[in-house]
């Protein structure tokens, strides 16, 4: 009897504690929104480029908060990226240096906090390399996995996550709650979610159907072989333009490979097959007519500018518009006013900026500087912090500070005392990393000395920069030695090899723990190991 009394008195307070949690919620700040855009360069949206004219929504929500003009992610790698804004923790203290490692358990994520304190939570995402089997799950009641079912590709467009989204808020509007959105449209593959055909398949003069290969969508055919040669062919519909390389490329899947072999003499491969302007096969059929099953991908080998950067830019567009769409249901709701909206970007993008397309192996500044703008109750209208650089390791604690909860073990500060207290935090000194996910190597560090920038990259001489006053690095400080901080670049090329023995310990540590090519097909599909733009 006294036990079962004591069992009934454990479950009354630990109820008792959970409304006052969120009841507490409910009073300071009742509902937080999180807006991560995967792979978004900051001059491609209008608060930090006045020029830009395709983010209607995105200019209009920094003139009802603040924004960071100078802020920057430790390397421009999805995963590591998103850990850290999650944990205010570094990628190297995570042991999270690249896509396919795993958070660890061990690890304090802002939604374990804020689910701790009476807020319900959510996450959707749009990118295969935030699915839960890497740990970004923790602290989400909810956590949307849209590749379980659906188009065999590794990515969401934004109308795709949408829809769960708008409808877990809908249901859970009238309480405290945590909604993490995960944006990748502007991230590779470069392609419109209305992108027409690129390519047809036909078998002799029959077509079998008409695709888009530079979606890097998995497509299947189903084809019937009658007796007899038969031709099959993928061709190219791509439109040849002036100095154009034509090459949409064909991946012929193993499970084509092994279906087509028996019936032809022809050269297969996995590797890229250029449609210049087509691919052609010799089919046998037997005595009877078979059933062939062909699965293929595709994508668009070597890039041009003209192909990626009208697509990039009609992609952020498209981003802004469902940012937007988030915000009025919002409004529609009635709790726009009571719900803190934080808008960052994970990394940014090369855009053959210093001739370099991708991200991930690169520091530039194209590649490290981040989007990060907050609205909600309590915050500044227009406000700009603009002398002064801050981390995305800083976004948790900030939010944090702002509901007056404790961030324990964080890395990261609050910047909410620049609008509370009138007193904006130091930045403080950092290195960032660039690799690649094929051999786990680094490629390129940087070491920030605000405004100075050192970086090493391999194969390559050093550099270094004020990027207080040349923003996007074209005047290489050590081959003209102007105004700048000595000492600053002194102390990264005293620094250098102890961080990169460091950060390579680390990698290898990590490269351990992971289970050996768990996570391949996925980093291949979206250009991270074999890519043909790479990074």
């Amino acid at each position: 009897m006294k036990r079962a009394a004591l069992v009934l008195s454990a479950l009354l307070l630990a109820s008792a504690c959970s409304q006052y949690r969120a009841a507490r919620a409910k009073s300071k700040v009742p509902h937080i929104v999180l807006v991560s855009i995967d792979t978004l360069h900051v001059n491609w949206t209008g608060p930090y480029n006045p020029d830009v004219e395709t983010t209607p929504f995105l200019d209009r929500f920094a003139e009802e908060g603040v924004r960071f003009e100078h802020a920057y992610t430790q390397t421009p790698i999805t995963l590591p990226s998103h850990a850290a804004l999650m944990t205010g923790v570094t990628p190297s203290s995570l042991g999270v240096m690249a896509n396919g490692d795993k958070l660890p358990e061990e690890a304090t994520t802002l939604a374990e906090i804020l689910r701790d304190n009476g807020y319900r939570t959510a996450g959707f995402i749009s990118l295969g390399v935030l699915q839960p089997q890497f740990g970004m799950e923790q602290g989400f009641d909810d956590y949307h996995d849209p590749f379980v079912d659906g188009p065999v590709r590794w990515y969401r467009r934004a109308h795709e996550i949408f829809g769960p989204a708008k409808k877990w808020l809908e249901e859970n509007r009238d309480e405290p709650f945590f909604l993490w959105m995960h944006f990748s449209d502007p991230h590779e593959p470069y392609v419109t979610a209305d992108a027409p055909p690129d390519s047809e398949l036909w078998l002799d003069d029959e077509l079998v159907g008409r695709y888009n290969l530079q979606s890097v969508e998995q497509h299947t055919a189903r084809v019937s072989l009658p007796p007899g040669e038969h031709r099959l062919r993928f061709l190219s519909l791509r439109e040849p333009r002036e100095n154009d390389r034509l090459e949409t490329a064909l991946n012929l899947l193993l499970l084509s490979l092994d279906a087509l072999r028996p019936y032809t003499t022809d050269l297969l491969t996995e590797a890229n097959i250029p449609l210049t302007p087509f691919f052609d096969v010799t089919l046998r059929g037997e005595s009877e007519t078979v059933e062939l099953e062909i699965v293929f991908a595709g994508n668009l080998a070597r890039p041009t500018e003209d192909d990626v950067l009208p697509a990039y830019e009609a992609n952020v567009a498209y981003t802004d518009r469902f940012v937007g769409e988030l915000d009025a249901l919002l409004e529609t709701h009635g709790i726009r006013d009571d719900t803190l909206v934080v808008i960052v970007s994970d990394h940014g993008e090369g855009l053959y900026n210093h001739t370099i397309l991708g991200h991930s192996t690169h520091v530039y500044e194209d590649q490290l500087r981040i989007v990060w703008m907050m609205r909600g109750p309590g915050l500044p209208k227009g406000e700009v912090i603009r002398d002064r650089a801050s981390l995305i390791t800083d976004v948790a604690p900030t939010i944090l500070d702002m509901l007056e909860l404790p961030q324990d073990n964080m890395e990261g500060q609050s910047w909410a005392g620049c609008w509370e207290r009138d007193a904006c935090p130091e930045t403080v000194p950092w290195w960032s990393y660039g690799l690649t996910h094929e051999t786990r190597g680094l490629t390129a560090m940087a070491f920030y000395h605000w405004p100075y920038k050192w970086v090493w990259r391999r194969s390559f001489k050093r550099i270094a920069f004020d990027v207080s006053r040349d923003a996007w690095e074209t005047e290489n400080l050590l081959e003209d030695p102007g105004p700048h901080n000595p000492e600053a670049l002194k102390e990264a090329a005293e620094s250098f090899r102890a961080e990169r023995r460091r950060l390579a310990k680390v990698l290898e540590e990590t490269r351990r723990k992971s289970p050996a090519n768990a996570n391949e097909e996925l980093l291949r599909s979206l250009g991270y190991i074999g890519g043909t733009t790479k990074r």
